[in-house]
This record gives structure tokens, sequence and C-alpha cells, in this order.
């Protein structure tokens, strides 16, 4: 390691390089950092020179990051988030902080509700709990709105480059109707469900990608009536008599008890539901304390 290079570079350098590729420009910036122009512009450059490469490229009254920037910010990102994490660690009042999580309105109703109950009966940590999808969750997290995330597991290219994911159980697919709906009587597969009515997610969630491809992969057209942008909101339509829901949860959980339910493993696969936080975040002792509980209790 070259200790001469790094001795002369700085946080306050590192945020500010960060906070051109956010801004796009010096001059943005300098207005969120609160730093004069050529602060800025000083700050860049000592970057630049202690690396031995061109990070950005003028165009207009913006600047272009270069393929070397682009490297840098992405362990630039995670080297700050864990400086920032540190105080969540080794504070004085690390064991009493505020955890932010944001969940799916089904994992917390069915998945969660034991586990947040047996974590406050040990910690005094006070819990903020927000509804979100997948993306909602990775937007809050990198926009540190949220501590924790929980999701279902992101499928191929899906896994956004600046969150780590961390397995915590497994869902199955499957697909819930009325009591009294027709496709109960009727034979199972993607084939019988292609000619009733479906209530499915949104495009873009990962169920929806998972059942889109299943659909495609066999020929069929899906014949969606409503699209939610999560599970517990699929369920209730499901349960209003709306059609035939495909969703990942709990066959027995308590918001698909009274409806009748068939497994989707074998032609859209299991699914893990994961954690979610920013890369390079250390977890304190409660924070880690909540997750084992979460996993522990839903073996």
């Amino acid at each position: 390691m070259n200790h001469d290079r790094t001795e002369t570079l700085n946080l306050a350098q590192l945020r500010t390089f960060q906070m051109v590729m956010q801004a796009g420009g010096y001059s943005a910036a300098a207005r969120q950092s609160r730093l004069s122009v050529p602060s800025v512009w000083q700050h860049i450059q000592a970057l630049e020179k202690a690396y031995g490469v061109s990070l950005f490229v003028r165009q207009g009254r913006q600047v272009q990051p270069t393929e070397a920037a682009q490297r840098l910010s992405r362990q630039v990102e995670s080297v700050l988030v864990q400086l920032d994490s540190t105080f969540d660690v080794v504070g004085s009042d690390a064991n009493e902080q505020t955890i932010r999580l944001v969940t799916g309105a089904r994992m917390l109703l069915e998945d969660m509700t034991e586990p947040l109950a047996e974590f406050h009966r040990h910690h005094n940590n006070r819990l903020v709990i927000r509804q979100g999808n997948g993306l909602r969750a990775e937007e809050l997290l990198l926009a540190d709105e949220a501590d924790i995330g929980m999701t279902l597991e992101p499928g191929f290219q899906q896994q956004s480059d600046s969150i780590h994911y961390e397995p915590a159980y497994t869902v199955e697919f499957m697909a819930v109707a009325k009591r009294s709906h027709p496709w109960t009587k009727a034979g199972g597969g993607l084939r019988e469900l292609s000619r009733h009515e479906l209530v499915v997610t949104a495009e873009g969630t990962h169920g929806r990608d998972a059942l889109d491809r299943a659909f495609h992969r066999d020929g069929l057209t899906a014949n969606i009536v409503a699209e939610t942008d999560n599970s517990a909101f699929t369920l209730a339509c499901v349960s209003a008599g709306m059609g035939v829901g495909i969703l990942a949860g709990r066959p027995q959980g308590q918001l698909s008890r009274k409806l009748v339910s068939r497994s989707l493993s074998r032609q859209l696969g299991q699914r893990k539901i994961v954690f979610m936080w920013r890369k390079g975040r250390l977890l304190s002792d409660a924070m880690v304390d909540f997750v084992e509980t979460v996993i522990e209790m839903n073996k």
C-alpha cells in the first residue's frame, strides 16, 4: 500500500466527490455542501492527483464522471456508509437507538409480529416500521431513511450494487382463491390459471417477474384484472372475489387461511425473503439480535 498517497486523502474530499457524482456539477455540489465552488474544485483536484486519474469531464455547466470516477464512487460509498454506522455500533446510545424497518404488509402481518414482540421483550430500542416493496425499501435505505429492509429475494440482474442482501427464510409461490371460485374445482397448473381472471403484483416487482417468465416460457397469456404493489393487497382483492391471486407467501398465513391455496413452487420455484441494508453498513448489536430473532422464529 502506498501510504504517501493515502495520507493526502481526507473525508471531506471523499464526501465532496460523492456530492459532485450525485449533483452532476461543481456548483450544485457546492450548494449542497455549503462550500465554495473553488473549494469543491480543489477537493476533486486533490483526489485526481492522489489516484492519478481524471474523474470528471466538463459538458456545458455540468460534469460527466469518467469510468474511474464510477469505480471510485462505488468503493467510496461503502467506506462512508461504514464510517457513519460506527456511531450506531460504539456510540453511548448504541443499544437504545431507533431501528427503522421497511417491509411488506404481508410479511409484517404474517411473519414479523411474533419476532417483533420477542425482540421488544429484550431490547429498549424504539422501532419505526414502514410499509414498502423491495423497490421502495431500496429507495429508503439509500436515502438513509431506513436501516433495514425486508423483501422477496431479487431475481437475476435485479440486485442493487449498493445494497447487501442477507437470506432470512423461504416462502413459496402460490395461487389463492375464495372457496366458491370455479378454479378451486379445476385442475392445477399455469394453463388452468390462464383461463381465469388474475390478481397479481405490479410489473417490476420480484414476484411478478417470476410469474411473467413462467407464462412466457409456457406460451400462455395471463388475464390480469388487477395489479397491486404488495401481497397483502393481492389477498384482500382475492377475498373480495376479484379473481385468483398469485403471490409469494405462506399457505397457512392468517391472511390466506380462509382461502384455497395451491403451491406454484414447481412452476415458479421457491424464493427467499431477504434482509437488505446498505453495503458497508455496520449493524449494532441490537440490529444483529433483531435479524437473528426473525430468522430463528421463521424456521
